[in-house]
């Protein structure tokens, strides 16, 4: 079962249980919720403690400038035609609420706990970003998401509690899909510069191995949100303010750099006014500055060229990287999971005739769903913590839908490939895998893997 029969299968599943709680008030009202979240785009929630770049991740990842929302506690951000906003009462109707652009943000006119603002983005068309508060419950969170970015400084036992959450002893639930640990403050190993940032990264693949957070994670990746916003949004004046400041041999600039007050000290570099290097340190912080002058002195010449390369040493570029293979294309997959989370609750606490056989089918369609075996397999691979040859690793990431999940892009082959061609290897690669599955010389990790591998292949085979 793979994407598409999982989630027919779970829709079909919902709409039985709709029929079953219908006038039910408490869980006929949050099944139709689900089921209508269940068609909509995926939905991403940035969740950590305060003062972890929540906010500046997200207009990073959208590439603009709008969070955090002034008057709002936790915001969904979703895509529109223009700017709108509504508040969402914890009792009754949702509102439209009058919302302006601020520096730094938008403002509503009325607080409100929850909000939602539509916004014209291409990112948002796929993934609904949701803005939580500081001291938003990871309950809540979880709850209101398919899947989240977990912010913090360092992974201490508050994370892990956040993760523990998420992963229940049964059910959908227990498998452990749907995070991604975000190490943010990146910029702040070796002052910012590219060795400081390689070391942050060193430390996020060190992190992703071990097996108490393995466990309860898909990744862990290093993040600087200040800098990656900035390198998304960089403006042609900051560009050549920077590439100004590059230009001031540096033994002259140096000294400058050591620290905040020497940088927007009145008498520093006079060759860029003192309220641009102001403006520069609040988007950029000092270790961004820093990385971007070294950028700029080594081959940046242009704007969209340092805005590229401060994307990369950011870790923006490999978050948006783990986003697009775990989760984007994991979609059905993820939307399943919640779904059936809801579901999994309900028929648990708010038992009624039917439920039991409900439940016993939603068993049964978990047991069977490989596509979460695949996504922990696919996690796995990526990080490391699962290890087969170079060119086995390769093949074993392709087949489980690494490189795209349609049978063409799993098989390696082009778009115009027969259904002969796909059966052919699908087939091969089938014969393959059992062989791969059953060698003496294997770890039984290595087994198990090429055992998930194998029957990627025999249902691509069955889907034929």
């Amino acid at each position: 079962m793979i994407g598409e029969e999982l989630e027919r299968r779970t829709h079909d599943l919902l709409l039985q249980a709709v029929q079953v709680y219908r006038g039910h008030p408490h869980a006929g009202a949050r099944l139709r919720q689900t089921v209508d979240r269940f068609t909509g785009p995926l939905r991403l929630a940035v969740a950590g403690t305060g003062r972890t770049g929540k906010s500046t991740l997200v207009n990073a990842l959208v590439g603009e400038d709008v969070a955090p929302v002034e008057q709002a506690e936790v915001v969904t951000y979703r895509d529109g035609t223009e700017l709108r906003a509504w508040s969402l009462p914890e009792h009754g109707r949702p509102y439209e609420v009058p919302v302006v652009r601020v520096p730094g943000g938008l403002r509503l006119d009325t607080a409100a706990p929850r909000a939602v603002v539509h916004w014209p983005s291409r990112v948002l068309r796929r993934t609904e970003l949701i803005d939580t508060g500081p001291h938003t419950p990871p309950a809540q969170v979880l709850a209101e998401a398919d899947a989240v970015l977990l912010l913090t400084p360092r992974i201490g036992e508050p994370d892990l509690d956040f993760l523990r959450a998420g992963r229940g002893l049964r059910g959908p639930s227990a498998f452990p899909v749907h995070a991604i640990v975000v190490l943010t403050k990146a910029d702040t190993h070796g002052d910012g510069l590219p060795d400081g940032l390689l070391e942050a990264r060193r430390i996020a693949r060190r992190r992703r191995r071990e097996p108490l957070i393995a466990g309860l994670c898909q990744d862990v990746v290093a993040v600087s949100p200040l800098i990656g916003h900035a390198a998304r949004t960089l403006r042609d004046d900051e560009f050549r303010a920077l590439a100004t400041i590059a230009g001031v041999p540096r033994t002259e600039s140096d000294p400058f750099l050591l620290s905040t007050d020497r940088f927007t000290a009145a008498a520093a570099l006079p060759v860029v006014d003192a309220r641009v290097r102001l403006d520069l340190l609040r988007r950029f912080g000092l270790g961004g500055i820093r990385l971007a002058l070294a950028l700029v002195r080594t081959g940046s010449a242009t704007s969209a060229a340092l805005a590229e390369r401060l994307q990369e040493y950011s870790g923006l570029k490999d978050l948006q990287s783990s986003v697009a293979d775990l989760f984007t294309a994991r979609k059905a997959a993820l939307k399943a999971r919640s779904a059936l989370t809801v579901l999994d609750h309900l028929l648990r606490t708010e038992r009624v005739p039917p439920s039991g056989h409900l439940l016993a089918e939603l068993e049964l369609l978990v047991a069977g769903a490989h596509d979460f075996a695949e996504l922990r397999l696919l996690s796995a691979l990526r990080s490391g913590r699962v290890a087969l040859p170079a060119e086995t690793a390769k093949e074993a990431l392709r087949l489980v839908g690494g490189a795209g999940t349609s049978l063409g892009e799993r098989l390696g082959l082009p778009t115009e490939a027969t259904v002969d061609d796909i059966w052919a290897v699908a087939e091969d690669s089938a014969v393959r895998w059992r062989r791969e599955a059953a060698l003496g010389e294997r770890s039984p990790a290595q087994r198990r893997a090429a055992a998930v591998v194998l029957r990627s292949c025999e249902a691509m085979l069955a889907g034929t």
